[in-house]
């Protein structure tokens, strides 16, 4: 998943709004009505500056001898008006309540679906784009998308509407007044297009460097300690600053651009009225027109003015937002490369036999991470993987929880490819334990829940017992209600470490990964903690990767890997024995400081 802001060739106008209108959803009805609705209340609100000339002649038409006369002709006049100023003010306001219920809505259901799609993305599409990106890219692609149906409903569409038919009543009323009106709008369509032209590729810039600029701020505030301890404060500020003049100096062009156009705007309203009464002056003198057609245009301009004056503003605003939508809409449309297929099963609860047949898996499809690699697990028997950093061990055991798919080969759980299950099923029925303890920013009890959203007190407790964890949460006055801050940080990283196997052990999957799941732990905690371990992998499948080789002295089998390979397998006693890597390992790991070997 690339960055579309930096590269990308922008979408059109036309191409963006349609996409905008067609996330209606359920809410297109609504939508056809209040265009419906839009397109009328434009149509009436032509009624007024005629009504107002019709009124200006009959009144210039009144006798001095009898000017109580009028009234016969005026009222009807003066009672049409009211008609229509009550019609048009009753229905402003409901198109303007049910467009600000129809976007919020649509702006709330949009986000929750972009979340869930970005939450659905593998891992691997996922590596490009940093979470802060994600993040802005979300509430600033929603919020332009809810202003976007707000104002297309409750301003834009009836002022596009308006101008359409102002043209045929201008003519129809006095075409040499109608002209100025005409060329009025020419002259702010082209000024508009020029406009576009000259800042729609720098607004892509701006928009890519506050992506960065949400990037940088995020990574930064997610590494304070980080930040703190190296004493980088002054080099992270300095690094913020430099991104936000970049977005400073592709920004002001733009706005020097737009408010140009504010400018030539306030200019052209005093022009345009200035043509209409002197054009309609001399109209008058040589009996071509009438007072009230001249007031009427003049209203006219006005409506027309104010109207242009809006269709430019949402331009405007339009050109700001585009970038971000199209941002946004290039996350929405990435299509997960790993998901459930046509015929995808429902497993059930899995029974734990587990096998690798030929598997390999590269990240950047060259240089395998794994290659080759096959083995198999039998039901409530553990395997243990072993090997240098960078061997691949990891790796292997993310394939089998779908994380990414290999290149070749196939996995199997219970005899069935993980690529015919459903994931949601699949994921169920696996418990993982990262080497880093991965938490949330919320209570004891919920991180725990993880697993088990409907879980019991008595089996929180229990799970945190097993895990030796229980002591740890007894301590804090809150208990399990004690919120643990962002990633945990509230606590020890042993803490955590014992937090996220209570959640797993909570979850009570078939088929567990402990991935250095004791790594973060003192020798104590570790050995009560392998001891509560040893009792829940009786009737599971367990795959275990350990730097520490105490920690897996019972397993059923151990799998030695270099560069991606299985290089050795058998029991502790038979590897030990054949005095290879694995001896080496050992020897290494149970030396004194003279390098004695210690049994």
């Amino acid at each position: 998943m690339t960055n579309p802001s930096q590269g990308d060739r922008p979408i059109s106008f036309v191409a963006l709004y349609t996409r905008v209108l067609k996330m209606l959803g359920s809410d297109r009805k609504l939508g056809w009505a209040l265009a419906f609705a839009n397109v009328v209340l434009a149509m009436a609100m032509f009624g007024e500056p005629i009504l107002f000339g019709l009124v200006i002649d009959t009144l210039s038409r009144a006798s001095l001898d009898d000017p109580a006369g009028i009234w016969p002709s005026l009222w009807p006049l003066l009672l049409t008006w009211v008609g229509f100023g009550l019609f048009t003010i009753s229905c402003g306001a409901v198109i303007a309540l049910l467009a600000d219920r129809l976007s919020h809505r649509r702006r709330h259901i949009v986000l929750r679906d972009y979340f869930e799609h970005v939450l659905q993305l593998p891992l691997a599409q996922q590596a490009d784009t940093h979470s802060g990106r994600l993040m802005k890219t979300m509430l600033q692609g929603t919020d332009a998308l809810w202003w976007l149906w707000l104002s297309f409903f409750r301003d834009h569409l009836a002022a596009a509407v308006a101008l359409i038919v102002l043209v045929p009543v201008a003519l129809y009323i006095n075409w040499r007044l109608a002209l100025v009106l005409i060329i009025l709008c020419v002259v702010f369509v082209w000024l508009t297009h020029f406009i576009l032209r000259k800042t729609q590729a720098l607004q892509q810039q701006v928009e890519g460097h506050h992506s960065d600029l949400a990037e940088q701020a995020s990574d930064t505030l997610g590494n304070i300690a980080l930040v703190q301890s190296f004493a980088r404060i002054e080099h992270e500020v300095s690094a913020l600053k430099n991104i936000s003049q970049r977005v400073l100096g592709a920004q002001m062009p733009v706005l020097s651009w737009w408010a140009l156009v504010n400018v030539l705007t306030r200019s052209a309203t005093t022009l345009s009225i200035l043509c209409i009464v002197a054009l309609g002056a001399w109209l008058f003198t040589k009996g071509q027109t009438s007072v009230g057609a001249i007031v009427t245009f003049i209203s006219f301009s006005g409506m027309v003015i104010m109207r242009l004056e809006q269709i430019v503003g949402f331009v405007h605003r339009l050109a700001m937002e585009a970038p971000r939508l199209q941002e946004f809409f290039h996350v929405l449309d990435t299509e997960p490369s790993i998901h459930d297929s046509p015929n995808a099963i429902d497993l059930g609860r899995a029974r734990g036999a587990i096998a690798f047949e030929n598997v390999t898996f590269a990240y950047d499809k060259k240089n395998p991470a794994v290659k080759g690699l096959s083995f198999s697990l039998k039901p409530g028997t553990t395997i243990a993987l072993v090997g240098a950093s960078g061997a691949g061990k990891s790796t292997a055991l993310s394939l089998l929880y779908r994380a990414f798919d290999p290149q070749s080969g196939r996995i199997t759980v219970d005899g069935h490819d993980i690529r015919d299950l459903q994931l949601a099923a699949l994921r169920s029925n696996i418990g993982v334990v990262f080497q880093e303890a991965l938490l949330f920013n919320r209570s004891i009890a919920d991180n725990l829940k993880v697993g088990l959203p409907e879980a019991t007190d008595a089996q929180l407790r229990q799970a945190c017992a097993s895990a030796q964890a229980l002591d740890f949460i007894e301590q804090h006055p809150q208990g399990f209600d004690t919120k643990i801050g962002e990633r945990g940080r509230a606590l020890s990283g042993g803490e955590r470490q014992r937090l996220s196997i209570a959640r797993v052990l909570l979850k009570n999957p078939p088929i567990l990964i402990l991935d250095e799941a004791t790594s973060a732990l003192d020798s104590a905690t570790e050995t009560k903690l392998l001891q509560a371990l040893d009792a829940v992998t009786k009737d599971r499948s367990t795959l275990v990767i350990a730097h520490r080789l105490a920690t897996i002295r019972k397993a059923d089998k151990i799998l030695v890997m270099d560069h991606g390979a299985i290089v050795e397998a058998g029991s502790f006693d038979e590897l030990y024995a054949q005095g290879g890597r694995f001896t080496q390992l050992v020897k290494e790991q149970f030396s004194d400081a003279s390098g004695n070997f210690i049994s």
